[in-house]
């Protein structure tokens, strides 16, 4: 457990992704792949944890 005030972490991840077509075509932006592996999202959220914030 870490001291010291609470960080509250919000991620966006909305709208429609036109530009990301056809890729956005059946999943939402934060769902589609970068490299085969990893998620957009997962980029975020890793980057959270590593502030030690989620």
């Amino acid at each position: 457990m870490r001291a010291g005030p609470s960080v509250l972490g919000i991620v966006l991840a909305g709208g429609e992704g036109k530009r990301l077509m056809p890729l956005t075509a059946d999943r939402a932006k934060p769902a589609v792949t970068f490299g085969g592996t990893y998620r957009l999202v997962d980029f975020v959220l890793s980057n959270l944890v590593n502030a030690d914030i989620l």
